[in-house]
């Protein structure tokens, strides 16, 4: 029957091949080879459910495998059941300990389902088990280890990496992006140039040199390694998006306003099959039913589990909440907690959960918060939680912690619009791919501000872009007259931090304010015209 089953794969004949090899599995439940052939039939056809339970019976058969625990594993966390996957691991390492390539699967499963500890502690038993290629473990420690902000921690763990094997790219490149990220530019720049040593045409390392200066002549070789790179062939999605988004900055820089739109135009295609379409009728009504659920009332009916003045900072992508938060986070009473994910993560689905879920439900998630804060930022007294899409869920915060202080951004938006149609953004920001659909955005983000606005009263103040840079004393001042601080001259110098900053905006709040970027739609008026119909109607 095998025989008669490995013939018609041969021939081409997949249908035929299935029913056989079924039937060798009717006569022998643990035939390996047809229970593997049946999962590949399946897995190609689409057929997960099929696959999940082949795959089951198949690790059920043979605990001690590691090829079917992990294949199933690998199939459960696609399926988004992380969970189970995360079980199947144990059962498998608890049979077999030594098998070092599958904890580092598991580790790699915790950390992406946030379980950064347990990770961590898998990433180590790797180590100690003498795993082969230990700075591949490093590497990812140090993610966990920025995931926990834990920073300096990171930084130790790039470098043990690196101790083990000094030309390895990837730890290479995360060091660069650290040192970038804390405002060390020239050690950046000299590890990046040390990785096109090593792969001249290394996608993430051209792109970051070209982000990271000013281009001032249209000759930099820098242009002209992007634009080699970009002529590769087999070059993954993902670094041809990153590159042309490089290249129609550097051409901005070089006031080649309408060749770089043309790059940023073909970035944005290639990101718009990376996030799917944006459904503009859709995002509508999850606006219209949060601004309906999330009333007054609503607020009310939830009761608080913190009087602690928390801070949280909110505003459309590439308002200026990034800048916001650095100007705030040199007074000596704030930090930077940076884009805390916490309740993007905790209010499941996000932001419709907040209909969905209990006030018990939402209570929990407000303890855990606190819970959070105190794990991670114990040194600080007050963080900011600085996340554009924190305008999602403002009626929360109020609702659990009544003493907190929003602070909302704005910015004129075909400034917004048009910064945000010039940077790759992650897949949930679908609408950055077309300049109307952002449009369409900002205008349901007013919308929901002004909501929130009449739910919070004084506890929300809207801050515009341009204020702080024209008028930075009188903007920092009321900010922090809002959050009940006293004037810190230091708020002013914001640019001389060396605190990690992992945004779009490393580079911009790393320099003292400047008013270069306001009105910066005006270079490229005729591309934006639609738009500025669109928003004006």
């Amino acid at each position: 029957m095998l025989g008669r089953a490995r013939g018609c794969l041969a021939r081409g004949d997949v249908a035929r091949a299935e029913q056989f090899f079924r039937q060798v599995v009717a006569a022998d439940s643990r035939n390996r080879e047809a229970l593997e052939q049946l999962v590949m039939i399946s897995l190609r056809r689409g057929q997960a459910d099929t696959a999940e339970g082949l795959l089951r019976q198949l690790a059920t058969a043979y605990p001690g495998e590691p090829l079917y625990c992990d294949r199933l594993a690998t199939l459960l966390a696609k399926r988004g059941r992380g969970a189970e996957a995360i079980t199947w691991y144990r059962k498998l390492l608890a049979a077999r300990p030594a098998l070092n390539n599958s904890r580092y699967n598991l580790a790699r499963l915790l950390k992406s389902e946030g379980l950064m500890q347990e990770a961590l502690q898998e990433y180590r038993n790797c180590l100690t088990r003498k795993i082969d290629c230990p700075e591949e473990v490093l590497s990812n420690i140090s993610i966990v280890h920025t995931n926990l902000h834990q920073h300096e921690e990171a930084r130790q763990a790039l470098e043990a990496a690196l101790q083990h094997n000094p030309d390895y790219i990837p730890a290479l490149y995360n060091l660069a992006l650290l040192q970038e990220e804390e405002g060390d530019w020239p050690a950046a720049r000299a590890a990046y140039e040390r990785i096109l040593g090593l792969e001249p045409m290394h996608p993430g390392a051209l792109a970051h040199l070209a982000n990271g200066e000013k281009i001032a002549d249209p000759a930099h070789p820098v242009i002209g390694q992007l634009q080699a790179a970009l002529g590769r062939d087999k070059l993954a999605p993902e670094a041809r998006e990153d590159m042309l988004y490089a290249l129609g900055k550097a051409l901005d820089d070089c006031q080649q306003f309408d060749s770089g739109f043309d790059y940023y135009q073909q970035a944005n295609e290639i990101s718009r099959k990376r996030c799917g379409a944006y459904n503009r009728d859709e995002h509508e009504r999850l606006v219209d039913k949060l601004i309906s659920h999330c009333d007054q009332q609503w607020v009310e009916s939830i009761e608080p589990v913190s009087d602690a003045p928390l801070v949280f900072i909110s505003g459309m992508f590439r308002s200026g909440t990034t800048l916001l938060e650095q100007v705030l986070a040199a007074h000596p009473a704030l930090g930077a907690g940076g884009e805390i994910d916490f309740f993007q993560r905790a209010v499941t689905p996000f932001p419709a959960g907040l209909v969905t879920a209990n006030t018990a439900q939402l209570r929990s998630i407000g303890r855990d918060y606190v819970d959070y804060l105190t794990r991670h930022f114990p040194a600080q007294a007050r963080v900011t939680n600085k996340r554009p899409d924190n305008l999602l869920c403002l009626g929360l915060f109020r609702a659990l912690f009544p003493n907190a202080r929003v602070i909302n951004t704005v910015r004129d938006p075909l400034d917004n619009c048009i910064s945000v149609f010039f940077q790759p953004l992650e897949a949930e920001q679908a609408y950055a791919n077309d300049l109307l659909d952002t449009g369409h955005y900002y205008l349901q983000c007013q919308r929901l501000a002004a909501h929130w606005q009449s739910l919070l009263g004084d506890s929300m103040i809207e801050l515009s872009y341009e204020s702080l840079v024209e008028m930075p004393q009188s903007s920092i001042g009321r900010a922090l007259e809002f959050l009940q601080l006293e004037w810190h001259e230091g708020c002013l110098t914001f640019h001389e931090a060396t605190n990690r900053v992992r945004t779009a905006s490393v580079h911009q709040v790393r320099r003292p304010l400047y008013s270069s970027s306001i009105g910066r739609w005006k270079n490229y008026a005729n591309q934006l015209a639609t738009l500025d119909t669109y928003l004006r109607t």
